[in-house]
């Protein structure tokens, strides 16, 4: 039975969430699939090529390699990667990875030689996508970190209930939200006696609280790009929160309630004091000059904080996981400044009587000076920290009762014994030494020692360490590459039959479901393929053939090896493979009527290696060109039937181009002149098709409205179940492959 073919190239069943369209928009009452009018340079694909650059900037192992693996789901989920290779500071790792319309995110992890990593969720916002990869996460430095630690969270700011550009701001009760916007700079004057929330969104605009600023129990939200200064103090109460994520500017902070800083904030005055109860959070960058403050709260530091001096009282507390610098003296009275990555003196640090420095994992203090240590530094967890001086060590700190310990080295300008004037100076593991290994990052710019030449195992010496590694023991292999939906039943592609002629759009005619696996080495040069192919159903009593044609010379393949009927095909100057010549000889029965028994599925496979391959930037894993062709007794090998706007082989029938129902010559390869496809690829199977007879538009309800919106209105037309998506009386039973 004549049938015309869309193939459909669908997305990753994985991905199930369905796209919610405009409620203002009118589905297209269409019956007739030649009736949908199609826009300009719609290609009828249900999955798009996204170029992914990604680069490395991690300059601790100099230039070995690293691994990079990209997924389409969250790691933590136990997805796997359908693309990986390798990437030093000098060549990064590029690849086209073909991704399903309705999959908008992706995930990038990079594997160090001492098997540490990193990962990135990117944004699929276009079709090249560049990313640079350090050694601590982008999106939140403290997921390596913090595992187990809770930090304060983000302040969730309310709706606006009231907006304004006025200089006069009066909040009446606790309920109010007004949110201030001003197209100029401002100087505003705010009352909030009875609390209530301002948020201020002036992009590009200083906004200047006067001196008439009376509050209480009042929250403030400072938007991206807006500056603000405060003419007076900065003072907040106890319950009250300042969220900065623009610039803001003080003199002088007096603080019993919580500030919280997403952008950059600098005091310039000479008193800065964090009461009790008090909680500072500084998640960009955070500049106090102030001489002398008081710090009686607490501090959680995951960006960057400078202090000119600073002193932690007794009863307050420093979580400090990134970089925190003090230009001259920092003095501890607390047990709990708890350094996480870096804390960097450039002056003199005193640790008193009750004080102590807690070290964790690897996280490091740099000093110039130590004129005092009667306190303790303590290294806690597995990974050793490091305690180090560069200037002058004090007589109090030989004298004194303060020593270092845990899992900890002192690195330091005057030597300390581990009993010495009767003091003792190391316990509990700390040791003198300078030599551990401490990361340098972006928190920690200091780092400290050097990496060892080859931290994890790399068996077959290609530079690939063993546990990234898909071919640990074979120098010529190293990574594994997959195409769409590959460990959940791969794609289908449904043919109609009849090129030229029109079908009948049941996309039944000849249904196929492949999964393509394509082997790299450690430079990324393809070295292998490996396909699978099944066929599904023959729903048409030509004798269809069906092929594979792949962008490579067919001098380039060797080693092939294939499952019975399968061939290389000659006559062409890139290689093709022959599935089979006739479905009929494959399929008893069409395995597309209601109430009939089923012919067994068959499977095709074939494997190839590669003689001075291609770089896989180059080859990716979609690039090939499956088509069918019919071998009827009336038609000749010539009547070839590809996707929209693949190109024929060699062996097509020129002459037939333009004919009937075909626009080839004037439009793209393999298109009518309305638009229409004679092939469509689905990136999920099994693939439900409709029954024999009839249409997709029956059995599909949102097909038309994909197609007509050019492909961006229901993406998920094929996968989403839902009662208005798709009539299941009409639609075959899925048949199942097998992975």
């Amino acid at each position: 039975m004549n049938k015309k073919l869309l193939i459909l190239t669908l997305g990753l069943a994985i991905l199930g969430a369905s796209c919610s369209k405009d409620k203002t928009q009118k589905d297209p009452d269409v019956k007739k699939i030649t009736d949908l009018v199609i826009p300009a340079g719609f290609t009828w694909q249900s999955a798009r090529d996204v170029n992914f650059n990604i680069s490395i900037t991690d300059t601790r192992f100099q230039n070995k390699i690293h691994v990079v693996a990209i997924y389409l789901a969250d790691p933590a989920t136990n997805a796997i990667a359908i693309a990986k290779g390798s990437a030093t500071l000098a060549d990064p790792f590029i690849t086209t990875v073909s991704i399903p319309s309705t999959i908008n995110e992706a995930y990038v992890v990079k594997t160090s030689p001492d098997g540490s990593s990193v990962m990135e969720k990117l944004t699929l916002t276009s079709t090249k996508v560049s990313a640079a990869l350090s050694s601590v996460n982008k999106d939140n430095k403290l997921s390596l970190l913090m595992a187990g630690k809770s930090l304060m969270s983000t302040e969730v700011e309310p709706e606006c209930k009231t907006t304004t550009s006025a200089s006069n701001i009066k909040l009446n009760s606790s309920t109010d939200v007004f949110c201030f916007t001003s197209t100029v700079d401002l100087t505003i004057n705010v009352e909030a006696n009875n609390g209530g929330t301002l948020k201020i969104n002036a992009p590009g605009k200083t906004i200047t609280f006067g001196d008439n600023f009376n509050h209480t129990g009042i929250k403030v939200f400072i938007s991206e790009g807006t500056t603000v200064r405060f003419n007076r103090d900065l003072n907040i109460k106890t319950g009250e929160i300042f969220s900065n994520s623009g610039k803001l500017f003080a003199d002088n902070l007096s603080s019993g309630g919580s500030l919280i800083n997403n952008g950059e904030a600098t005091f310039s005055g000479s008193n800065f004091n964090l009461n009790s109860g008090s909680e500072l959070t500084n998640r960009s960058i955070m500049v106090v000059q102030s001489q002398n403050p008081s710090i009686n709260g607490l501090i959680t530091n995951t960006g960057n904080m400078t202090f000119n001096n600073v002193t932690f009282n007794s009863g307050s507390t420093l979580n400090n996981y990134c970089s925190f610098t003090v230009n001259n003296v920092l003095t501890v009275n607390t047990g709990a400044l708890n350094n996480y990555k870096l804390v960097q003196v450039k002056g003199d640090t005193y640790v008193n009587s009750g004080g102590t420095i807690n070290l964790f994992d690897g996280a490091m203090h740099q000093t110039v000076n130590m004129s005092n240590m009667n306190g303790v530094v303590y290294g806690r967890g597995l990974a050793v920290s490091l305690f180090k001086t560069t200037g002058t060590v004090g007589d109090n700190v030989v004298n004194n009762n303060g020593y270092f310990k845990g899992a900890l080295q002192y690195c330091g300008t005057r030597d300390l014994e581990v009993n010495q004037n009767n003091k003792k100076h190391f316990s509990d593991g700390a040791i003198k030494g300078c030599g551990v290994y401490i990361v340098k990052d972006d928190c920690n710019t200091l780092g400290n020692g050097v990496p060892p030449v080859e931290l994890k195992p790399d068996t077959d010496g290609d530079g690939i360490i063993d546990e990234q590694d898909d071919y640990p023991n074979d120098k010529t292999k190293a990574f594994n590459n997959f195409s769409v939906n590959y460990h959940n039943g791969g794609s289908t592609i449904a043919f109609e039959d009849s090129w030229p002629l029109l079908g009948d759009y049941d996309l039944n005619d000849v249904v196929l479901t492949y999964k393509h696996l394509v082997v790299t080495n450690a430079k990324n040069v393809a070295v292998r393929i490996e396909g699978k192919w099944n066929l599904i159903a023959s729903g048409a009593s030509y004798k269809n053939g069906a092929g594979v044609q792949f962008p490579l010379p067919k001098g380039m393949a060797t080693n092939f090896k294939s499952s019975d009927g399968v061939s290389r095909e000659d006559g062409h100057d890139s290689l093709v493979v022959i599935l089979f010549q006739n479905a009929r000889d494959q399929q008893v029965l069409w395995n597309t009527m209601p109430n009939q028994s089923l012919s067994p599925v068959k499977t095709f496979t074939f494997s190839f290696d590669l003689t001075d391959g291609p770089s896989f930037p180059a080859l990716g894993v979609s690039a090939f060109n499956p088509f069918i062709f019919n071998g009827t007794k009336d038609a000749i090998r010539g009547y070839e039937t590809h996707l929209f706007g693949k190109k024929p082989t060699k062996l097509v029938d020129k002459s037939l181009f333009g004919t009937y129902a075909d626009n080839s010559l004037k439009g793209p390869y393999y298109s009518t002149k309305s638009g229409l496809p004679w092939g469509i690829e689905i990136p999920v199977a099994p693939f439900r098709y409709p029954y024999e007879k009839i249409g997709i538009l029956e059995s599909y309800l949102k097909f038309s409205g994909w197609a007509t919106s050019g492909g961006s209105l229901y993406p998920d037309w094929y996968s989403n179940t839902g009662s208005d998506f798709r009539d299941v009386t009409k639609l075959f039973p899925a048949v199942a492959t097998g992975n």
